[in-house]
């Protein structure tokens, strides 16, 4: 019988969440889900598991009192999908009072501030996507385009047709003032599919999305997406926060994923080596399609052999993507962790921007790894490794590691039995 988890012995459980028949989860890497002293989790709470989100699917947002354990629920929402649950999240500066998160009101969505203390509620009929880090400001994608393009990612329950073509000119990015109510288009997907625009524009579908404010919140970054012929492929650009200036386009691979900010003039994400020519990226592209033709076939085998293989030669069977760091607005980059750091984890830099701490999806036996890795030493310390029963599909259980505020504990979600979990692991003696 397979050990649902394994800890490394340096490390311990503070938390996990109860065994009473509903799932419990959080969300996206990017940002915790502790308050700031470490006293309340947030989460999210579904009564069922192990499939897709379909219409009219219900999860509970709510927070666990780490002192007695127990859950209280804020509210329910329509407006959440597995990967990042409904935005939920605290409201910064204080990252204690208040929280913020997605819901569906009157056939369209919404976001909602609620006030833990006095138990208000405040509507913005925005949705929102990320935070600033003043609290005061925002930045939302129209999930009801994402709906007809972005499964897995998507919010269900609202079926506009209006979004449902390849792009559309009142789409893109949102600024939204937290304060007001107000919001407007900050970045048009328009624009984005005009600069440097290629023919399969015309008939794939392109969104905007995973968006995040570097550490200052003067610049933030974003995802051009599109979808060929089955294959999703990535451009990703930075832009100033104010109104939208200074755009910059990253070197067009065509394929960018996990990203973090190092610092605010520092982006970290796996990618591939840039091309210098048009051609050269085509070429690129149309190889990448025939290798991941080729792992569909050999998958079933390369699966049960990947555990066994080495760190060096599973890196060059994974697109060959690494972590590269890049300067922002160039086309500087080093590579963080080469023929080491590999998988395509989600990262996030402790306060020391030497260590990343950072998971693996499964693997050969289904498990996934977390892990604390050292820039400087190019060192590797195992936190511990989760098996893992929802893989491959739209409602897969990454663990999605996120660092607390005091960088003492890291949260996870983990599907190691059949029902969602959210663990508080302490490594305070790291």
């Amino acid at each position: 019988m397979k050990l649902k988890y394994k800890l490394n012995s340096h490390y311990n459980i503070l938390f996990e969440s109860p065994d009473d028949g509903y799932s419990y989860f959080f969300g996206y890497y990017d940002k915790s889900p502790l308050n700031k002293n470490c006293s309340k989790l947030l989460a999210h709470r579904v009564s069922f598991d192990g499939r897709d989100v379909q219409d009219g699917d219900i999860a509970e947002v709510g927070y666990f009192d780490l002192l007695t354990g127990e859950f209280t629920k804020i509210d329910e929402t329509l407006a959440w999908n597995w990967q990042q649950g409904s935005q939920l999240q605290w409201l910064p500066p204080k990252y204690d009072e208040e929280v913020i998160y997605n819901s569906c009101s009157d056939g369209r969505f919404i976001s909602i501030i609620y006030n833990i203390k006095s138990k208000t509620k405040k509507i913005i009929h925005c949705p929102i996507y990320v935070i600033h880090p003043n609290g005061k400001e925002a930045l939302g994608v129209n999930y009801e385009r994402h709906y007809w393009c972005r499964p897995g990612y998507n919010y269900k329950n609202i079926k506009n047709k209006k979004w449902d073509k390849p792009y559309h000119k009142e789409d893109g990015i949102y600024k939204i003032n937290l304060e007001t109510g107000d919001f407007y288009l900050i970045i048009k997907t328009e624009d984005i599919i005009n600069n440097a625009r290629l023919p399969e524009f015309d008939v794939s579908n392109s969104w905007l999305e995973h968006i995040m404010y570097n550490p200052s919140g003067d610049r933030f970054m974003f995802f051009h997406r599109w979808s060929e012929a089955g294959v999703d492929h990535s451009r990703v650009y930075t832009v100033d926060n104010q109104v939208g200036d200074n755009i910059f386009m990253y070197p067009d691979v065509r394929f960018y994923s996990h990203h973090y900010w190092k610092d605010d003039k520092k982006l970290s994400i796996w990618t591939c080596l840039p091309k210098s020519s048009q051609s050269s990226i085509t070429k690129t592209s149309d190889k990448i399609k025939r290798i991941r033709l080729l792992k569909l076939i050999i998958k079933p085998l390369y699966k049960s052999m990947k555990v066994l293989l080495p760190n060096n030669l599973k890196s060059k069977i994974s697109n060959q993507s690494k972590l590269f760091l890049y300067n922002d607005k160039t086309t500087e980059f080093e590579i963080i962790g080469n023929n080491i750091l590999f998988g395509n984890g989600h990262q996030s830099w402790f306060r020391d921007k030497k260590r990343l701490l950072i998971d693996t999806y499964q693997d050969g036996k289904n498990y996934r790894n977390l892990m604390i890795f050292d820039s400087k030493q190019n060192l590797f310390k195992h936190i511990g490794k989760f098996f893992s029963v929802y893989n491959d599909c739209g409602y897969r259980c990454d663990l999605h590691p996120r660092l607390s505020s005091n960088e003492k504990m890291v949260v996870i979600d983990s599907a190691h039995t059949n029902k969602r979990k959210l663990i508080i692991i302490n490594i305070d003696k790291n």
